[in-house]
């Protein structure tokens, strides 16, 4: 695991670190809790973190407050607080503000170690969960609900001039598939689109049964044309086998980039149409023509 460790105190750190040094862990140390604070954000790695609540700049109860809010955006943390102050109200008042658990100071070792065992099987659950909720079963990519809240959040951090294209396709055909080869064919073709090759920082989703998207940040429309005609290449060259028999698969594409003022909702709307026309046009083609709505 990735440990972080706050304290006001080098003396403290630096006995907190060899209390579970032997274990393995990335350990990161940190007396100012906006530091520490700034860390974890900028570090996804990080999945426990070990905070005193006499720490300088931000507190140990804000900084609680803000690990959490990153947690239940479905990233997986857990928060161990620590105090002299044992007071019940005192140790309340940590856990009310975020913390996992709580261990007074100083810490014994074997305890400090044995909750870390106790964060690492919480740790698991929470990826299964995690996972549960926003990838796509079938082929291990994000489903529709995360797809969208992460091109949202993607479209909301764009600088001013920042720009963001979306591709939306769909396997041509599928129902024939399903038909004449039958359901489990048409899962392993689902499969394996899941496994096509992504450009970083895409963000590739299931939206339906057999229609998937991907957001593009900082790719313009000609730079997605070509992703997608990359995806279609790589569709196209996959292999099926059902039954004694052996079939390919292709798709169709619609691309659209998210104009200013525009919201992801529009986005997809045009990107849908420029599907549509792909279709209609012969299949197994990427369009980013979107018509002139009749007024």
């Amino acid at each position: 695991m990735h440990i972080v460790i706050v304290d006001g105190s080098r003396t403290g750190l630096m006995i907190l670190y060899r209390m579970i040094e032997n274990r393995g862990d990335q350990i990161s140390l940190f007396t100012d809790g906006q530091e520490a604070l700034d860390f974890v954000r900028e570090n996804t790695d990080v999945e426990v973190v070990i905070t005193s609540f006499e720490v300088a700049t931000l507190s140990g109860t804000e900084l609680c407050w803000e690990v959490r809010v990153l947690a239940d955006k479905g990233r997986p943390l857990y928060v161990i607080g620590m105090s002299a102050n044992t007071d019940s109200e005192h140790v309340i008042g940590i856990l009310d503000a975020g913390a996992d658990d709580f261990m007074p100071k100083p810490p014994r070792p074997d305890e400090l170690n044995a909750r870390l065992r106790v964060a690492e099987r919480t740790l698991v659950m929470q990826r299964r969960l995690i996972a549960l909720a926003t990838m796509d079963p079938l082929c291990d990519i994000l489903n529709r609900r995360a797809f969208f809240e992460r091109a949202e959040e993607a479209s909301a951090s764009l600088p001013p001039d920042g720009v963001l294209s979306m591709i939306l396709f769909d396997v041509d055909h599928f129902k024939r598939i399903n038909d004449v080869y039958g359901h489990n064919a048409g899962d392993e073709v689902i499969r394996s689109i899941g496994q096509s090759r992504m450009p970083p920082d895409a963000l590739f989703g299931r939206i339906n049964g057999e229609e998937f998207a991907v957001v593009l940040p900082d790719v313009p429309l000609e730079g997605a044309v070509s992703v997608a005609e990359y995806l279609r290449d790589q569709i196209a060259a996959v292999t099926i086998e059902a039954g004694g028999e052996t079939f390919t698969v292709t798709a169709s594409f619609g691309v659209a980039v998210l104009n200013s003022g525009e919201t992801i909702a529009d986005t997809q709307r045009r990107a849908d149409a420029a599907l549509y026309h792909a279709k209609n046009s012969g299949r197994n083609r990427v369009s980013s023509f979107t018509p002139t709505p009749v007024s």
